[in-house]
């Protein structure tokens, strides 16, 4: 009996440790998978949703310059800075007191000055009534996150050619040029008259006479002269002088004009309208709060239309308005 007690306890202790023991040393790549598990959450804070703040907008001035993305800026597309959110977040734009909503998306990184939440584009602010302020008061939700790719910048390639080549290449000398050759005068070969005419005047009388080559007199003829009328004085002549016309300007009326830029200084203002005046283009400088360079007023929309595409054909972005 004892025994067989002493068996059953055994096989009960020989059961008990089939039991795996948990690992107590992990491999290097669980412990890589767990670190960048948590450095990973920790690198991603998390972004509001929403919020309500002050926006400015970026114009003509910035246009052609990277962003922080490094994308090439332009005023005429839906974009927006923001300070932490990540690059290619969509955002809805709205402003509460029009009751416009506008979608951008987030590409550059600001704004570092005052207390704004975001910076839009000149045409993202246009959309929703806050261009000619400068800004205004609005609020912002997260549509889709952004995943944060950068655009890497075009890459400069320089090819230099190469001119060892050419350099060990001699030079062909130059074929000689043989000296002109001296030609000697030939003489005039001797002038042969065959007859003259020879003109004397007696008692007043002119006679033309003429004499042959032997000297014989051929012919006597008395020449009978008239005096000549006198020639008339030339008359001066006149050229009439064009007379400036003058147009009177018709009143430019109309719902429609071209917005092609918004600037804070005027310098850079007149300069657009130079530069538009040099494709045929008569743009005006409105001065509100800003310097507003203007085509126009239309009276139909298609009409504007029309002069916008021989502005983008010339590289020159613009935007419709109704006034």
């Amino acid at each position: 009996m004892k025994r067989v007690l002493l068996s059953l306890a055994v096989v009960t202790l020989a059961a008990c440790s089939f039991h795996p023991a948990p690992d107590s040393n992990p491999t290097p790549a669980q412990i890589a998978a767990a670190s960048n598990t948590g450095t990973a959450q920790a690198n991603t804070p998390p972004q509001p949703m929403s919020a309500h703040g002050l926006a400015g907008w970026v114009g003509q001035e910035f246009a052609g310059r990277t962003t922080a993305n490094g994308e090439i800026f332009d005023p005429m597309l839906m974009t927006a800075s923001h300070r932490t959110l990540p690059f290619g977040t969509l955002l809805d734009v709205h402003n509460s007191k029009t009751g416009q909503t506008v979608r951008v998306r987030v590409n550059d990184r600001g704004p570092y000055v005052g207390d704004r939440l975001v910076d839009l584009s000149y045409a993202a602010a246009q959309q929703i009534g806050i261009a000619d302020s400068g800004g205004g008061e609005i609020d912002i939700n997260v549509v889709k996150m952004g995943r944060g790719e950068r655009e890497p910048p075009a890459a400069f390639n320089v090819t230099v050619p190469d001119t060892s080549a050419v350099a060990a290449t001699p030079t062909p000398a130059p074929a000689p040029v043989p000296a002109p050759t001296m030609t000697q005068p030939q003489p005039a070969a001797p002038a042969t008259v065959e007859s003259v005419q020879v003109t004397e005047e007696h008692a007043g009388v002119e006679t033309r006479r003429q004499v042959a080559a032997n000297g014989t007199t051929i012919e006597d003829v008395p020449v009978k002269t008239s005096p000549l009328p006198p020639s008339p004085a030339p008359t001066p002549r006149v050229t009439p002088q064009p007379q400036p016309q003058t147009r009177a300007a018709a009143p430019r009326t109309g719902r429609y004009v071209i917005q092609v830029g918004a600037f804070s200084q005027e310098t850079n203002a007149k300069a657009l309208q130079k530069k538009l005046a040099g494709i045929g283009q008569d743009a005006t400088i409105d001065h509100t709060s800003l310097y507003l360079v203007r085509i126009g007023p239309f009276e139909t929309r298609d009409q504007a239309a029309g002069v916008r595409a021989k502005l983008e054909a010339a590289g020159i972005s613009a935007i419709i308005t109704s006034q």
